[in-house]
């Protein structure tokens, strides 16, 4: 890969992610057939993708099912390699893995879990502990400061399947923040959660980037969580970057792409609304990134 010019912590210049995939034909005959000649389309997830981001921003990609928000996310990761082009996050290029950068990251999936339901939260904390290299009095810090933000200080101990989805998402976002990540990537943290959960994951992520300067990215279709959190939007339409800009010009009425917007929040009055309605999704828990990469699949995704 050519050596990039990256102005931002996070730096991507022309990314393109392309899937190879398998169609067939219902049918027995056409089953048989496939066996000696399949047929393959191709799906440009993210096309030609460029943007940067500065240390301590909060940035949001907005775009309906299948505008390659997750693709991007997984290759700014090292969990997908790119078909094309590049990107560099802290100075590394994700797909090497080092173990340097992955110390650096995490990526929390609103849709995966990466704690063990069998055990009380605190001991997986000890296990993320000891992989990352965490001392006994930062980790100490770390979970209380956690706990105590996210309201979850009396729950540590609790078997996590005794747990309600809103707590479980609070503690995935414990395990993954426990070392300190500088760059966290969040893949829609509040899907299918209550109001009361998604707000308060909303506080805990402006109070942690105040205190922390993190940097982070996020996903989400609702849009609470990208106008409560986010300074700027980066829309993904087909794969495409079609706007990128600020948060408050997005419930401009001139704005490029309104449509889109609309259309993730289910169009008509309801997106009429001022642009900051919530659209309900179906979802579950998480997973954190760097520990988590090898569970990729190659499957396209949004």
């Amino acid at each position: 890969m050519e050596t990039m010019s990256a102005t931002g912590v996070i730096s991507v210049r022309d990314l393109v992610k392309t899937y190879r995939i398998h169609e067939k034909p219902a049918g027995f005959k056409n089953t048989i057939a496939d066996l000696f000649a399949r047929k393959y389309i191709e799906k440009k997830a993210v096309d030609n993708l460029s943007f940067d981001v500065e240390p301590g921003e909060i940035v949001g990609l907005l775009g309906e099912n299948g505008a390659g928000k997750t693709t991007t996310l997984k290759m700014l990761t090292g969990i997908l390699y790119p078909t094309s082009g590049g990107a560099t996050v802290a100075g590394f290029i994700p797909t090497q893995r080092k173990r340097a950068f992955l110390k650096k990251i995490c990526f929390v999936m609103g849709n995966k879990s990466d704690i063990t339901w069998d055990l009380p939260a605190v001991d997986t904390f000890r296990y993320q502990q000891l992989v990352y290299g965490v001392p006994d009095k930062e980790y100490r810090e770390s979970v209380d400061m956690l706990s105590a933000l996210l309201g979850v200080s009396h729950l540590l101990n609790t078997q996590i399947r005794r747990l309600s989805l809103g707590e479980r998402m609070k503690m995935e976002l414990i395990n993954s923040f426990l070392y300190s990540p500088e760059i966290v990537f969040l893949d829609e943290p509040t899907i299918g959660l209550d109001l009361e959960s998604q707000m308060a994951i909303r506080a805990f992520l402006r109070q942690y980037r105040k205190e922390r300067q993190t940097t982070i990215i996020i996903t989400s279709h609702y849009m609470d969580d990208i106008e409560e959190t986010c300074d700027r939007v980066i829309m993904l339409n087909h794969g495409q970057k079609v706007f990128d800009g600020g948060i408050d010009e997005i419930k401009r009425p001139d704005m490029p792409f309104k449509d889109i917007v609309l259309s993730m929040m289910g169009g008509g009055a309801a997106g009429a609304a001022g642009v900051a309605g919530t659209v309900s999704t179906t979802g579950a828990a998480s997973t954190h990134g760097a520990a988590g990469a090898a569970d990729a699949s190659e499957a396209p995704e949004s």
